[in-house]
C-alpha cells in the first residue's frame, strides 16, 4: 500500500481516494471526466487524477470512457487503501479473506462484463444505462447505431432526472426518424439507483398503421356504398310508382327505407368516431339562437302529432361558440328524439341552452318514465337499451352512443338527471372557446 501512495501525486491524494474508491465499490462503473467530476467536484483537478491512477494501474481510460483495471499486486494495495480511507476496523484475517475473495471475483467480473455487453449488443432494441447522476454508464449497439444522444433523449421528453427515477415513463419522441422511449429506474443490492432507456425506431410501427388505417377507410366506404346500394334502388322504385288506391303501403315502405338508411349511417359514422376524433371538425362560431330555432321547428309538427307540449327556451341575447354544428345538431336531435319516445301523451319536452362561466350547458328535460341510476352510465353504451313497461322500444341504441362520443371529441361532458317531479333531464356541457378536438 505504501509503494501505491507513494507513487501517486501528493497534492490530488486525498481526490485519488474517493476515485479510486467509487470504482472498487462498483466494479461495473464505467464514465467519464464529466461524471466523476459530478459525483466529487474539483472539476479542473479530476483529469490529473484519472492520469495519475491510470499510470499506476488502477484505471484505465480510452475513447469508451473510464474503468477499473486494478492488476496483480496494485488490487491488494487499492484494497487496502481503500479500507483505511473508509476507517473499516477489520481484522487482518478478514481482509486477508476479503482480499483473496475480491481477487477470484475480479476474473469472473471480467468475463461476465463481456457477457452483458455482448447481450445488450444483441439486444435489438437500444439500451442506456445511467447512474443516478444521469451519467451513461453502458450504450448497446442498437443505441449508438440511432445515432441519438441522452441529452437528446432527455430534452425530448422534458422530464426531469428525479422522476424519471420515480417511475417507469413512456413518449413518442417527434425526432428523425420517430422513436418510442421507455425508461425505467433500477437497482442492484447494494448500489444506488440507476436509469436504464429503451429506445426504438418506429418508423416501420407508424407506415404500418397508416396503412391500416386506409384499409379501414377504404373498406367502410365500400361497406357504406355496398349497404345503401339496394336502398337507393327501392327508393327509385318506389319513387317510379304510380298512383295508388292506398298509399299506406307505400308510406311504410319509405318510412322503413329511411330508418333503414339512418340505422347504416349511425352505425358507419360511430364506428369512425371511435377510431377518428377528427370526424368531428369545431369549425367557426355557431349561433345559438340559431341552433335551437331549428330544433324548435324541426320537432314542432312531431310534438303536435304525439299530442305533447314542447318548448325551446330562447335566450335574450345571441352567444357564439365553437363546435361542430352538424354534429351539435345530431346530438340535439338524438336527444329530443329519446325525450319524445319516452314521453306518454299529454306529457311535456322542453330544450334549453344555458350559459354556465366558460361552458355552455344544454338541458334537454322530459316527462317520461325516468331512467334507474344503475343505468345511467350504461345507456351511453352501444346497443344499449332502456327497458320501460311498455317493453322495449324500437331501434339499434347507437344515439346516445354517438351523443357521447360527439362530445367527448368537443372537450364536454354529458349527464342524466332526475327531472322534478317526474320525468329525465340530460345535460351536455361543451366549452364555449374550444378551437380544436381532443
Amino acid at each position: 500500500m505504501r509503494e501505491l501512495i507513494e507513487a501517486l501525486n501528493p497534492v490530488h491524494l486525498d481526490l485519488a481516494g474517493g476515485v479510486a474508491g467509487a470504482f472498487f465499490e462498483n466494479p461495473f462503473l464505467e464514465t467519464d471526466p464529466n461524471g466523476l467530476a459530478l459525483r466529487f467536484g474539483r472539476k479542473s483537478e479530476i483529469q490529473a487524477v484519472i492520469e495519475d491512477l491510470c499510470r499506476v494501474g488502477v484505471l484505465t481510460q480510452d475513447a469508451q470512457g473510464v474503468r477499473l483495471s486494478a492488476t496483480g499486486t496494485t488490487y491488494g494495495d487499492l484494497l487496502e487503501w481503500v479500507m483505511g480511507l473508509r476507517g473499516e476496523d477489520e481484522t487482518l484475517r478478514s481482509q486477508v479473506v476479503a482480499h483473496e475473495t475480491l481477487a477470484r471475483l475480479r476474473e469472473k467480473l471480467a468475463v461476465r462484463q463481456e457477457e452483458v455487453s455482448f447481450i445488450l449488443d444483441a439486444v435489438p432494441v437500444g439500451v442506456i444505462l445511467l447512474d443516478r447522476l444521469g451519467q451513461v454508464l453502458k450504450a448497446n449497439a442498437a443505441a449508438q447505431n440511432l445515432k441519438v444522444s441522452w441529452e437528446d433523449i432527455r430534452d425530448g421528453l422534458g422530464v426531469p432526472l428525479d422522476a424519471l427515477h420515480a417511475q417507469t415513463y413512456e413518449a413518442e419522441l417527434e425526432t428523425s426518424p420517430p422513436l418510442a422511449i421507455t425508461t425505467r429506474p433500477f437497482q442492484v443490492a447494494g448500489s444506488e439507483t440507476g436509469l436504464v432507456v429503451l429506445i426504438q425506431d418506429i418508423t416501420v410501427k407508424r407506415q404500418m398503421a397508416a396503412q391500416a388505417e386506409k384499409l379501414r377507410e377504404d373498406f367502410f366506404s365500400m361497406i357504406r356504398h355496398e349497404l345503401r346500394k339496394p336502398l337507393l334502388t327501392i327508393e327509385r322504385s318506389l319513387a317510379q310508382m304510380g298512383p295508388s288506391k292506398d298509399e299506406l303501403p307505400l308510406a311504410l315502405a319509405r318510412s322503413a327505407t329511411e330508418h333503414l338508411g339512418a340505422m347504416i349511417d349511425d352505425m358507419l359514422f360511430l364506428a369512425r368516431l371511435e377510431r377518428d376524433p377528427l370526424a368531428v371538425s369545431v369549425g367557426s362560431g355557431v349561433s345559438l339562437k340559431f341552433l335551437l330555432a331549428g330544433c324548435d321547428l324541426a320537432f314542432r309538427q312531431k310534438a303536435a302529432q304525439a299530442r305533447i307540449s314542447f318548448g325551446v327556451d330562447l335566450p335574450e341575447s345571441d352567444l357564439l361558440f365553437m363546435a361542430d354544428e352538424r354534429r351539435i345538431q345530431q346530438v340535439l336531435g338524438n336527444l329530443l328524439d329519446n325525450a319524445f319516445k319516452f314521453t306518454p301523451d299529454g306529457g311535456e319536452v322542453t330544450l334549453q341552452g344555458i350559459r354556465r362561466g366558460d361552458d355552455l350547458h344544454f338541458l334537454v328535460t322530459d316527462s317520461g318514465p325516468g331512467i334507474p341510476s344503475e343505468e345511467r352510465e350504461q345507456v351511453f353504451r352501444k346497443f344499449y337499451q332502456v327497458r320501460t313497461d311498455a317493453g322495449r322500444q324500437p331501434g339499434l341504441g347507437l344515439g346516445l352512443a354517438i351523443c357521447s362520443e360527439v362530445i367527448r371529441a368537443h372537450g364536454g361532458r354529458i349527464e342524466i338527471f332526475d327531472a322534478e317531479p317526474v320525468g329525465t333531464t340530460v345535460r351536455v356541457s361543451v366549452p364555449i372557446n374550444r378551437s380544436e378536438p381532443i
